[in-house]
């Protein structure tokens, strides 16, 4: 039961989401204009759908963006392979991993794009929908989803949570409503040994350490045509790989990339953003810079004196982990909260992040004392890091050996969260 500072706090949220409903819907507008939101299905970001619920038992299960959409894909395969008549509804928020679920999805799943958090937004997801079990990923703590979800008596569980330092001390400043909210699942099933601790320390009492689902992901595919026309024009030359950037750190790899070419000039920078769409853009930001970029969006060659080859498409970064023996990883040079680090570490990648790893902080931890990354202090370290992997192959060879064992070792854990959301339903 809420307390009374909650149920207040609730209805203020409510009540300003309801009254600013129509600039929801204009900066919804907006961004479909600019290729952010799905030009058809927009309405389902305000709870409307045109397909049907699917009879049987309904399995919900809510994911950000890619990154979190992607790691429920082997629980879907582990809750198939345990019970045949389930149905699942995937809901995620970005047009970039709706692509990507149309591809990956079995045929029992169908996804919409989640509602905006606006009271009559969700209730008519709700209504439409009216799972039989919630599972929210992560750390996406929407309290209308949440709350009103719990209201229409849907089971919720919190799986592969995630919980921040920076996060636990944001929640600490409203100890009653991060209580309250939390209490709306019947378990947290923290990713991690610091995670479970954090949701304790917030108030939740239902908290299991249950592992880590991204471990369980397979390795990324690649084309294999295309991984030997990328080689054969690529030829001897030295090569990293700038994965998942965010706005800003692309000009800020250029820039390395530019010291870089001083000191070795054959090299050649790949940039893949996180967001394939921002192409244009990142391309009118490099402009600036004295590199030759080339963009495989538009079907732009790797030529001898091409320094920088824009990865900006979806569903390649597999092809670009094999072809690349380092991998810097993005979002975590700008306070992003860093990316996945297990994707290269499975394609035998040496990987080296940086300072902003808030996001990925159990698993990063683990690989630096596995002494499986190179985590970087600042920023400012990256280019002579990057010379010294270029140049020292074995130590270069040992680091992503070290990743690769590191992976062989997880990822059994998918089949115990199966049976235990199962246990739910």
């Amino acid at each position: 039961m809420t307390t009374s500072l909650t149920q207040i706090a609730l209805k203020l949220y409510g009540t300003t989401a309801t009254l600013l409903t129509p600039l929801i819907k204009y900066h919804l507008k907006s961004r479909r204009l600019r290729g952010k939101e799905h030009p058809e299905r927009h309405p389902e970001r305000l709870g409307y759908s045109v397909t049907q619920r699917p009879s049987g038992p309904l399995l919900w299960i809510h994911g950000a963006s890619v990154g979190e959409s992607l790691s429920i894909l082997p629980l879907i395969t582990a809750l198939n392979a345990q019970q045949s008549n389930l149905k699942f509804l995937i809901t995620t928020g970005t047009t970039t991993s709706a692509e990507l679920m149309a591809k990956r999805l079995p045929e029992n799943a169908i996804h919409q794009f989640v509602p905006v958090d606006i009271p009559a937004a969700i209730e008519r997801f709700i209504e439409h929908w009216s799972p039989d079990l919630g599972l929210i990923v992560e750390s996406e703590l929407w309290p209308q989803l949440i709350f009103r979800s719990a209201n229409h008596n849907i089971p919720l569980l919190l799986i592969n949570g995630r919980m921040s330092k920076k996060s636990t001390k944001s929640w600490y400043r409203f100890p009653f409503f991060i209580k309250d909210l939390l209490a709306c699942f019947r378990i947290v099933m923290a990713q991690s040994q610091q995670d479970a601790r954090h949701f304790r320390q917030l108030g939740s009492t239902q908290v299991l350490e249950s592992g880590n689902l991204k471990f369980s992901a397979d390795k990324l595919s690649y084309d294999s045509a295309s991984l030997d026309e990328l080689t054969n024009l690529i030829k001897k030359r030295p090569v990293w790989f700038a994965s998942s950037t965010h706005k800003g750190e692309e000009l800020f790899f250029a820039r390395v990339q530019e010291k870089l070419k001083a000191k070795i000039p054959n090299i050649l920078c790949i940039v893949a953003p996180r967001h394939p769409n921002r192409g244009p853009d990142i391309l009118a930001e490099l402009g600036s810079t004295k590199l030759k970029v080339s963009a495989r969006s538009k079907s732009e060659t790797i030529y001898s004196d091409t320094d920088l080859y824009l990865a900006d498409t979806l569903g390649e970064l597999g092809l670009f982990y094999e072809l690349s023996p380092i991998v810097v990883m993005a979002g975590s040079f700008l306070r992003k909260g860093g990316q996945n680090l297990l994707e290269p570490a499975r394609q035998n990648c040496a990987i080296i992040c940086g300072p902003e790893m808030q996001n990925f902080e159990a698993i990063c931890d683990e690989m630096i004392e596995a002494d499986a990354i190179i985590k970087l202090r600042n920023t400012d370290q990256l280019e002579n890091q990057l010379i010294h992997l270029l140049s020292h192959t074995e130590e270069r060879r040992e680091l992503a050996k070290t990743a690769s064992h590191y992976m062989t070792s997880k990822g059994e854990e998918i089949h115990a969260i199966a049976a235990r959301v199962l246990e739910e339903l």
